[in-house]
């Protein structure tokens, strides 16, 4: 329970210093999430997710069935719900360990809406989907950061927020 925790107090904090800065810039999700996003299919087995997760060197992969987002698995998710049980990676299959019920965003919302998702779920990480549930995109605290119009005080913002979350940890 301490990573969601800590995840979820940076991603307030993060969003409350970044506000802080006047990012009220109308910007849309669509503007600052990611696009180019590695899914995985809800049937890949866990070591298939693993090998997608290292090769795209991220550590959450949306999970999606017919194209439509069904849940989201994590690094976490794969260590907890199958290796902490035992669970054979090469036949146990992604649904069996992904989080089904997720938030996610539309890319018409303002990337403030987006932070404030994100901090009331203390997530840090959102997909974003079309109006037929179609995975688009994803937003994440650094692509928030990355992409703010003042990128130098988000980025000093977001160095703050992971030291004194690492102090704490």
């Amino acid at each position: 329970m301490a990573m969601p925790l800590a995840l979820g107090l940076i991603a307030s904090t993060l969003w409350l210093v970044l506000r802080r800065f006047g990012r009220r810039s109308g910007r849309t999700v669509k503007d600052v999430m990611i696009g180019n996003v590695i899914s995985v299919d809800s049937s890949a087995t866990l070591a298939e997710a693993a090998q997608l997760m290292r090769d795209g060197n991220v550590g959450v992969l949306p999970v999606v069935e017919g194209g439509r987002l069904r849940g989201l698995l994590t690094d976490r998710d794969i260590v907890v719900r199958a290796v902490a049980r035992g669970l054979d990676a090469r036949s146990t299959r992604v649904a069996e360990c992904a989080t089904p019920d997720i938030v996610s965003a539309k890319p018409e919302w303002s990337a403030d809406e987006a932070g404030r998702a994100m901090a009331r779920h203390q997530i840090g990480r959102l997909p974003v989907v079309d109006e037929d549930g179609h995975l688009v995109g994803i937003v994440t605290l650094s692509s928030l950061a990355l992409r703010s119009h003042d990128a130098e005080r988000a980025l000093h913002a977001a160095e703050q927020v992971s030291r004194r979350s690492a102090r704490h940890a």
